[in-house]
């Protein structure tokens, strides 16, 4: 025996260690359920807005060390904590509607999925006065214990004339 050999059968030993096993494949209709399963979660979502529901909205932030929400290009929120903290301060009679358009759902990988769409929100409360806004929005969520979450999301508005 060569003194190589221990050092190649080592090599391969490493190797068959390190080796990633295959992934399944990503099929066509497992792309159509991620679809399908975060449009419904998109529904939730603006229904909750809609009723008020500001414990459950904020259930659809991710707890992650890289979570970010940016606005109009600066980073509004750096965690979903501070989500929940601007989620508090909403009065408990305020409802937000949002409605969606053009909206794109991409299967990016198993339990990963994007969202870009146009919106339109609208904060209403009796007796104060209306907010509306619009523009486009963007979204990355993961899956998780509970559900889809979102882990990164920006949006931008048209200026105001």
């Amino acid at each position: 025996m060569t003194r190589f050999a221990p050092i190649t059968v080592l090599g391969a030993v490493l190797a068959a260690a390190c080796t990633v096993p295959e992934a399944p494949p990503f099929t066509a209709a497992h792309a159509a359920a991620i679809r399908d399963s975060v449009q419904a979660t998109l529904d939730t979502f603006g229904r909750y807005a809609a009723a008020g529901q500001w414990d459950s909205l904020s259930g659809f932030y991710a707890d992650d060390a890289s979570f970010r929400w940016l606005e109009q290009g600066v980073v509004q929120y750096r965690s979903a904590a501070q989500i929940r903290q601007a989620l508090a301060r909403v009065p408990p009679t305020t409802r937000i509607e949002t409605t969606y358009r053009d909206t794109q759902i991409l299967a990016l990988a198993p339990g990963v999925a994007g969202i870009t769409t146009a919106f339109h929100t609208r904060f209403v409360d009796e007796g104060r006065p209306r907010i509306e806004f619009g523009g486009v929005l963007d979204m990355t969520l993961v899956h998780r214990e509970g559900g889809w979450k979102i882990v990164m999301g920006h949006s931008s508005s048209r200026p105001q004339r």
